[in-house]
C-alpha cells in the first residue's frame, strides 16, 4: 500500500488538524497506518461499542432485542436522530433502537441503550476484546461530563479492530456479526467516506461529529474482498474542512483500491 500511502498522505499535507487513518486489506492482512494510535473524542463512533456489547448480551441469553423500551420524555435528547421529534412515550424495541442509533446516529436511542446494557459493561467487554483506547465515559449530549473530562475517546486501531471483530462474528454466533453489518449497510450519513463513491457501492459504515472533530469508519465491500477503513479527525478550525478531506479521502482509497483488483 505504499502508493496509496503517498496519494493519502498527499491529501493531508495541507490539512490542518490531527489525522489518523488505518485502512486494513481482510484477504491479506495489508495495513496501512498513519498515527493509528492517536486518541480522539469517539463523538458517534462510540455508537458501534455499544452496537457489539447489545449484540453480546443478546446472544448470551441476557437481552432480547424484542424487548420494548417506552421512551420517555426524560429520554429525549436533542441532536441528530428522530426520536425527539415522534410522539410521547412511544415504544421501541431493543432492535429498533440499535437501527435508528447507527443509521440515524438517534442520541436518544443511544442514551436508552446504554442504561440498558450498562457502561460499565460496554467498557469491559471492549477491554477484553482489546480496544485499549476506547472508553465511555458519557451519555450523548451530556456536553456538562465533557467538560468535566468525561469525554468518550477511541482510536483508530480500536475502531478497525472492532469493525474486523464484527466482520467475522468474533466471539459471537454468525448471525449476530451479520444483524451488525447489515445494520451497518443501512447508514444514511453518507456526507464523509461514501460521498464520491458509485451509488451502487456497499460501505458498512458509521460517522462521528463533535465541534472540531469528524470521523468516518467501517467495512468497504469491493469486488476481491473487504477492507476495513477508519479515518478520524480533530482539533479541526471548520468541520467543513474535515468532511470534505475525508470524502476526498474515500475517493482516493476506493479508486486505489479499485485499480488493484
Amino acid at each position: 500500500m505504499k502508493e496509496l500511502r503517498h496519494k493519502v498522505q498527499s491529501v493531508l499535507s495541507g490539512a490542518g488538524g490531527r489525522w489518523s487513518i488505518v485502512i486494513i486489506n481482510q484477504a491479506t492482512r495489508e495495513r496501512l497506518e498513519i498515527n493509528p494510535a492517536m486518541v480522539f473524542p469517539a463523538a458517534s463512533m462510540i455508537k458501534v461499542p455499544i452496537l457489539y456489547e447489545l449484540m453480546r448480551q443478546v446472544a448470551a441469553g441476557q437481552l432480547s432485542l424484542d424487548e420494548s423500551l417506552i421512551v420517555a420524555g426524560a429520554s429525549r435528547v436533542g441532536g441528530a436522530g428522530i426520536l425527539q421529534e415522534l410522539r410521547p412515550d412511544i415504544a421501541m424495541t431493543l432492535r429498533e433502537l440499535a437501527i435508528l442509533m447507527i443509521v440515524l446516529s438517534d442520541n436518544s436511542a443511544t442514551n436508552l441503550l446504554i442504561e440498558r446494557v450498562g457502561m460499565n459493561a460496554v467498557n469491559q467487554t471492549m477491554t477484553a476484546l482489546g480496544l485499549t483506547s476506547t472508553v465511555l465515559r458519557r451519555r450523548m449530549m451530556d456536553f456538562e461530563a465533557a467538560r468535566t473530562g468525561r469525554e468518550n475517546e477511541t482510536c483508530a486501531t480500536d475502531l478497525a479492530l472492532l469493525f474486523e471483530l464484527i466482520y467475522t462474528s468474533h466471539g459471537l454466533p454468525d448471525q449476530y456479526g451479520a444483524l451488525m453489518v447489515d445494520i451497518l449497510k443501512r447508514q444514511q450519513i453518507r456526507d464523509k467516506l461514501p460521498f464520491y463513491l458509485p451509488e451502487e457501492t456497499i460501505l458498512a459504515n458509521k460517522t462521528g461529529t463533535l465541534p472540531g472533530v469528524e470521523h468516518d469508519g467501517g467495512i468497504l465491500f469491493l469486488p476481491g474482498g473487504p477492507y476495513i477503513i477508519c479515518v478520524l479527525s480533530g482539533d479541526l478550525t471548520f468541520n467543513y474542512q474535515g468532511i470534505q478531506l475525508i470524502a476526498r479521502i474515500g475517493k482516493i482509497v476506493y479508486e486505489h483500491l479499485y485499480e488493484e483488483e
